[in-house]
């Protein structure tokens, strides 16, 4: 069915924390929110902003490389 929609099936190891890009982009986030002391909402709200600002494209491409996954460009 997957490729019949023009997709490709690719089949995820079983889930470990060094296999998993979003734990990497969690820990930058998490870096910044302590780096920032956020005391308030307000500064917290700012502080988050901030910290999801910080992840770029090349970020997660080099997440998803570092963990073993192919990436490649979907762009045209």
């Amino acid at each position: 069915m997957a490729e019949e929609c023009g997709a490709r099936v690719i089949w995820l190891a079983p889930y470990s924390p060094d296999f998993s890009p979003i734990e990497l982009m969690w820990s930058k986030i998490k870096t910044a929110m302590r780096a920032a002391k956020a005391r308030t909402r307000e500064e917290l709200e700012r502080a988050l902003t901030a910290a999801l600002a910080l992840v770029t494209a090349s970020d997660c491409r080099g997440w998803f490389t570092h963990c073993g996954y192919q990436v490649t460009s979907n762009r045209n």
